[in-house]
Formats: structure tokens, C-alpha cells, sequence
């Protein structure tokens, strides 16, 4: 059917001008029909007037007794050819309704009075020489056409007499105005159309067969079809695309190699390459600029407008002024911050400005930690020394000659000593794990019989306190995991809970397990941490108050345990209350 039927495309001048008709159209049959239908209504004013002279004619005078009006209001109406009846009124002087054909005798009395006030066409009567009006009747509940009159212009005495047909607005309206307008409108229409389509079928298919030119020497391929002789303008348009195709191939050809070659030498540098316009627009990007700002994408002929490379922009208008600008700038690359130092120069022979990136966030987190390592181990390191240096120079200074005084000092240089080399070990093993100095060796191994061994290495701090250990550990519980560094971890756990847990109190150690992981609880009866202290816990060298003042450390354990939780792919957390004690809970994958 679709092959049968062939399919129109209108054009927007074919619609408009259309629409102008259509709008003429109306206008035109708008006042026409006005005018047929004013005329027509007041033709049939005139014949009611008419009739009404007649009739005026055939009514004996209303001052004569005996005589039923009603009766000869009946016997003088009359029906038309399209049955319409004509109403007869008859009026008195006192503007009582004595006859009326279409009201029974017997129900005139219940007719209100038809007076000046309320009766628009007998108001017309007393002023001219008939009045008229058209409106819905009370009586019969149909649209008609009043005509009234005097029988005697100067004595009002002699009454009204008023005569009325139905008149149809709607069928009026259908009559003079729809049909006229339908039957012009197809005619405009199926006229306009014919001529209109004719001519614009004809240069649609010109326009049709030029733009497939032009697009296939857009695409770089031959021009096959040729426009109809007969059209100047578009035969000579057709030649020059086809001149222009030729040309635009050639230089799309060399544009091609060109690109190919720059693109391949940015591609393949270990930097981030944009290009920009004089307007700051992004002429290219090379792969490795797209994956360094990720998510905070930007798109080609287009102005940097995302708010977190905003500083671009701002690099850009400074290397204008200098020719060449440099900036680091930080985003926010997922869960971490990405550090980029940003190079811009200027190209003087294209106006274009070329800007370098390069991911500078290892060497600012080497740098970060180098800071905060000494920044700790000078804070650390400091008391110890100190108190070393102090304990020497007493000695020194004669305390050698009191065994009592001298065996203090010299206990005190060796627990400070101690510490000292305690802490420099874990520092060591710390910053090991810190720049992945440590290669985890996983192997399966029974978690209860690894804890066994770290608690019969803690059995003598545990008897030194009186503390009891309950083990729920189940013999079960298998994984596959880096056995130095699960002992560590462990080791490090219990041995906080029997440190800061009271004489004679318990340590519990439970276990239980999922689809993927296996967590294991070490929950003691100790003083608890602050909540404020919670979240700083496994931070390096941190130690609460209360730990300070009343036990031994280093303040690197947690940070230790933390790391290696990490490097074996799992992670640790804390839940305490004071005075109620603290749960650490180390959560591995078994595999």
C-alpha cells in the first residue's frame, strides 16, 4: 500500500501559505454569511410586519363586547411549508394578553403582562412604526422573531397586535456559515494543494539529488546522479559541489595522514596532551589526558565548564599574557586526591596553546609520608633520647660512686634503650608495609592453632596479671593468608588487651564466618577508649591519656596492625564502652 500511495512531504512555506488562505477564507465567508444571514432575518421581519398589518386588518376593534379574541387569534394563524406555526398575540390597553394561539383561553389569565418594561419589540411599537426582537419565549420554550404593532398609531386604546415565528440559530449558523465555509475551504484547499505540490515536488527532487551530492562528497565519495536540465541556478550549484567534493578529498586525505601521525606521537608519550584555540576551546586530547581527570570530563570544540578544572582556564589567560605558565591543581579521583602539575605554552604562528599534564600524586604522597615520618620520629625518638642523654650525664657526674642511685640511672637507660629500638623497629616494619616493601607469602593454615602459639608467648604477661583467657576460636576455620603477618596482627591485639586490662579480669576471643571472609573478635574488660579517641586509635604514635600514664609502648602497634590488615586484604575495627571494656574485631578473606 505504501508503494501504492505516494507520500507528501509539505514544507513549512507550503503550510504557511495555506494557513493565510484558510485565514482569507474564513474572513471572506465570515462576512458573507453575516451579511446573508442579517439579510435574511430582516426579510422575515418585514413579511411578519406584513402579516401583521393583515391580520390587524381582520380583528374586529377590542372595544366591542361578545367577542372572544383567543377564538379569532386561533382561526388567524397559519403554518408554513417547513411547519413553522405563526404566533398571533393580542394586546389590550392595559397591556393584558386577551388572545393567543398557542395559549389555551383558560391560561391567559395566568400570562404576565406585556408592557414596554419587559417586551422589547411593543417598547419598539410605541416609538416607531413596528418593534421587533428575537429571544427565547417563556410560553413555547423556542427561539422566535417578534413583530409588533399599534392598530392605530394615536390611540393606544385600540391595542397591540404581535406576531412571531420560530427562529432556528443553530440551523441559521449551519446554513449560512459552515456549509459556505466547507465547501470554499476543500475548493481553496485541493487548489492550493495541486499547484503548490507541483512545483514544490519538482524542486524537491533537484534539492534532493544536490544534497545527496553534497553529502557524498562529505563522505569522499563520487557524485553519480546529475540535476535535470532545465533549472540554472541548481545545475550550476550541482557543479560546484562536485568541484568542491574533489578538492574537499584531496585535503581530507593529506588532514588525514596529518592527524594520524600527531595523534599516534601524543599518544604514545607517558603525558597528558590538550590543545586548546584562542577562544580556550579543546582542539585534541590524547588518551592519557582523558584517563587522568576521568569522571571529570570535558568534550572537544567546547570550553572547559565542569567547576573542579576551572583553574585551567584561569592557567590558560595568564600563559596569553606570559607565553608559558605552570600550576598544580588537585581533583578528587574517587576515594583519593589526584596532584597534576600543569605546564602551558603558547603557539605564536596558530594562536593555539598546548597544556601537559602530569601526575605528580606518588611523589606528593612519598613526600606526605617522608614529612610525617619525621615529623613523628623527631616527637618520639625525642623522649627516650632525652632521658638517656639525661641518665648518662648524672652518671657521668659522679651518681657512679652510689650503687643505689647508679642502678637506677642505668635501669632507665636500659628500658629507654629498649623502647628506642623497639620503636625503630616497628617504624622500619611500618614504612615496609607503607611503600609495599612487603610481599605477602599466602599459604592455608588452621586459624586456632596460630593463635595457640601467640597465646602460649603471652602465657607469662597473662600469669604476671592473673588474667583468664577463654579461646572460642573454632578448630574449623581454615584460610589462606601471609602466616608472619597473621601473627603479627594477632600478637599485637591480645597483647594491648592484657596490657590494659585489669588484674584478674577476663579476655575473650571469638570467631565467625561467611560466604568470603572470616572475623575474629578479641574483647577484653579494660578502662575502654573515649569516644573521641575511637577514630584515631590506629593512627601512628597515638596514644590515649590513659594508656600514657599507666602502660608501656610505642604507640605503633595499632597503626601495624592496621597495615597489615590492609595489605592482606582486610580491614580492622574498634567498638568500645568506658568502663565496660573494648572489642577489636579483624575481618580477612579466607582465600
Amino acid at each position: 500500500m505504501a508503494k501504492i500511495i505516494p507520500t507528501f512531504k509539505f514544507s513549512r512555506i507550503f503550510l504557511l501559505s495555506l494557513t493565510f488562505l484558510i485565514f482569507i477564507t474564513f474572513i471572506v465567508v465570515t462576512i458573507f454569511s453575516s451579511f446573508i444571514f442579517n439579510n435574511s432575518r430582516i426579510q422575515q421581519i418585514e413579511s411578519l410586519y406584513i402579516q401583521a398589518k393583515t391580520i390587524d386588518t381582520l380583528i374586529p376593534q377590542i372595544n366591542e363586547k361578545d367577542i372572544n379574541f383567543d377564538e379569532i387569534a386561533d382561526s388567524l394563524s397559519i403554518t408554513d411549508s417547513d411547519n413553522n406555526e405563526l404566533r398571533i398575540t393580542i394586546i389590550n390597553e392595559d397591556w393584558q394578553v386577551i388572545g393567543d394561539s398557542l395559549v389555551e383561553q383558560q391560561d391567559l389569565s395566568n400570562v404576565e403582562l406585556h408592557s414596554p418594561e419587559n417586551r422589547i419589540e411593543i417598547r419598539g411599537a410605541i416609538n416607531s412604526a413596528y418593534g421587533s426582537a428575537t429571544r427565547n419565549s417563556e410560553t413555547t420554550g423556542e427561539d422566535l422573531i417578534y413583530v409588533a404593532i399599534l392598530r392605530d398609531q394615536n390611540d393606544l386604546s385600540k391595542g397591540i397586535i404581535r406576531v412571531a415565528l420560530p427562529f432556528d440559530l443553530s440551523a441559521s449558523l449551519f446554513n449560512f456559515f459552515i456549509i459556505p465555509f466547507i465547501i470554499l475551504f476543500f475548493l481553496v484547499v485541493a487548489s492550493s494543494s495541486f499547484l503548490s505540490l507541483n512545483v514544490e515536488n519538482s524542486i524537491r527532487r533537484d534539492l534532493s539529488i544536490l544534497l545527496d551530492n553534497t553529502q557524498r562528497a562529505l563522505k569522499g565519495k563520487p557524485i553519480k546522479k546529475k540535476i535535470r536540465k532545465g533549472d540554472e541556478q541548481l545545475e550550476s550549484i550541482s557543479n560546484t559541489v562536485n568541484d568542491i567534493s574533489n578538492r574537499l578529498n584531496a585535503e581530507i586525505e593529506q588532514a588525514i595522514d596529518q592527524r594520524t601521525q600527531f595523534g599516534s606521537v601524543l599518544d604514545s608519550i607517558n603525558q597528558g596532551v590538550i590543545i586548546f584555540n584562542k577562544n580556550y576551546k579543546v582542539r585534541f586530547a590524547n588518551d592519557i589526558a582523558l584517563e587522568i581527570f576521568g569522571k571529570h570530563k570535558f568534550f572537544l570544540g567546547e570550553k572547559i565548564a565542569i567547576k573542579q578544572l576551572q583553574s585551567i582556564n584561569k592557567l590558560l589567560k595568564k600563559t596569553k599574557e606570559n607565553l608559558s605558565a605552570e600550576a598544580e591543581m588537585t581533583i578528587k579521583d574517587k576515594s583519593s586526591n589526584k596532584n597534576l602539575l600543569l605546564s602551558a605554552t603558547t603557539m605564536p604562528s596558530t594562536n593555539e596553546y598546548i597544556l601537559v599534564i602530569n601526575d605528580i600524586s606518588s611523589l606528593r604522597k612519598l613526600e606526605n609520608l617522608r614529612k610525617n615520618l619525621l615529623t613523628d620520629v623527631s616527637h618520639e625518638i625525642k623522649t627516650p633520647v632525652s632521658v638517656i642523654r639525661a641518665g648518662s650525664e648524672t652518671l657521668n657526674s659522679g651518681a657512679l660512686e652510689d650503687k643505689e642511685t647508679a642502678k637506677k640511672f642505668t635501669q632507665s637507660i636500659q628500658l629507654n634503650a629498649e623502647r628506642l629500638s623497639e620503636m625503630i623497629d616497628d617504624l622500619l616494619e611500618l614504612e615496609k608495609i607503607e611503600f609495599s616493601g612487603l610481599v605477602p607469602k599466602k599459604k592455608k593454615m588452621n586459624v586456632l592453632q596460630q593463635i595457640n602459639i601467640i597465646i602460649d608467648s603471652l602465657e607469662s604477661l597473662m600469669f604476671e596479671k592473673n588474667i583468664q583467657l577463654n579461646n572460642s576460636i573454632s578448630s574449623e576455620h581454615v584460610i589462606k593468608t601471609d602466616k608472619d603477618s597473621f601473627r603479627t596482627i594477632l600478637s599485637n591485639l591480645i597483647a594491648n588487651a592484657i596490657k590494659y586490662s585489669p588484674d584478674g579480669s577476663t579476655i575473650s576471643l571469638k570467631s565467625s564466618v561467611s560466604v568470603t571472609d572470616i572475623t575474629i573478635e578479641i574483647a577484653d574488660e579494660g578502662y575502654g577508649i573515649e569516644k573521641q579517641n575511637l577514630k584515631r586509635v590506629f593512627d601512628r604514635f597515638y596514644r590515649t591519656d590513659k594508656a600514657r600514664a599507666h602502660t608501656k609502648g610505642t604507640g605503633l602497634g595499632l597503626s601495624l596492625v592496621k597495615q597489615l590488615t590492609n595489605r592482606l586484604g582486610g580491614n580492622v575495627s574498634v567498638e568500645s564502652k568506658i568502663n565496660k571494656g573494648s572489642k577489636f574485631f579483624v575481618r580477612l578473606p579466607q582465600k
